[in-house]
């Protein structure tokens, strides 16, 4: 049986999704704009459907059947290059690693994960993205990255497959002179009368308030901010307290201001720390070598323990 598309057009549907144009998927191919558009006009042709809408500014956006074709793209291309090449298996890998992180925690686990794979293979190429959770569930599900490092929150319902990294229990931060900075631990009840700062995450913000109102507590004054950053700087100026997941090591502002991480008195489950994907069998050989790679560096890294401060009276 003729098999009607290539694993060119295939290739090309992929860096389309990857980069959002013509002309960058293009680029990166190293080929004339006009043989990409052609790939994709022959792929809508085979399917009878539509795999990018077109919007002003050359932008595209995939639709569900584009997401449809892309993970049989890319467990196409996986499966040929198994066959085709097998200086994968040798260690003797190449190409690009396309991750999308969560603002929060790109920072904090990449650099660890990232550097020794790099080292380890310097042929492969690096891409970079981070987001609020929605902006990278968005990232895998649109094509435009193999890879993402994430909260395990609403995953699965969007056929996204993960496997656990970490998990991380909400801290209260504190300012160092702050009257509970003193104790093993912090409770819900004495952060609600505070100026209460918290990212402005859609998802973040419901998680954390959550916490308080299922207690029957409302925080009187909550403080959005953009980001970790501004948080725990405003925190350690002594403007608020905040809540998060993400553990300051050591327990310091980005200008350097020192300021306190604790506990919650309460316990609170908390989603895992993942490396999400479409499917092991949609990553490319380099993209799989990486998650291999995350999990067993995880599995045996020991984080140092949080610097806290000699423990005084309530």
């Amino acid at each position: 049986m003729a098999i009607p598309f290539t694993l060119r057009q295939l290739e090309y549907l992929i860096a389309v999704a990857e980069r959002g144009s013509i002309t960058a998927a293009a680029a990166a191919c190293h080929v004339a704009q006009p043989s990409v558009s052609l790939a994709i006009r022959d792929l809508e042709a085979l399917t009878g459907k539509s795999l990018f809408r077109r919007y002003p500014g050359q932008k595209l956006a995939i639709t569900p059947a584009g997401k449809r074709m892309l993970v049989h793209a890319r467990a196409t291309l996986v499966a040929a290059g198994n066959i085709a090449d097998g200086g994968a298996r040798r260690g003797r890998i190449s190409g690009e690693v396309t991750i999308t992180c969560f603002r929060d925690l790109g920072a904090y686990y990449l650099p660890r994960l990232l550097t020794p794979f790099a080292r380890r293979f310097p042929a492969v190429a690096f891409r970079v993205a981070e987001g609020d959770l929605d902006e990278v569930r968005a990232h895998l599900a649109d094509g435009r990255c193999e890879i993402a490092i994430t909260y395990d929150i609403d995953l699965k319902a969007h056929g996204i497959k993960c496997d656990s990294l970490d998990r991380l229990s909400p801290i209260a931060m504190l300012p160092v002179e702050h009257s509970l900075a003193g104790r093993a631990d912090v409770p819900l009840a004495r952060l609600a009368s505070e100026r209460l700062i918290l990212e402005d995450f859609p998802r973040t913000l419901s998680y954390f308030l959550a916490m308080f109102r299922i207690r029957g507590i409302e925080p009187r004054n909550v403080q959005l901010v953009p980001s970790f950053e501004i948080q725990r700087g405003l925190i350690a100026s002594g403007w608020g307290v905040g809540l998060s997941c993400v553990r300051p090591r050591p327990n310091f502002s980005y200008d350097g201001t020192p300021l306190i991480c604790r506990p919650l008195v309460e316990t609170e489950e908390s989603p895992d720390v993942v490396i999400a994907h479409l499917g092991i069998n949609t990553l490319s050989s380099q993209a799989s070598r990486f998650v291999d790679a995350a999990l067993r560096a995880q599995a045996t890294t020991v984080l140092p323990a949080m610097q806290l401060p000699p423990m005084q009276s309530a």
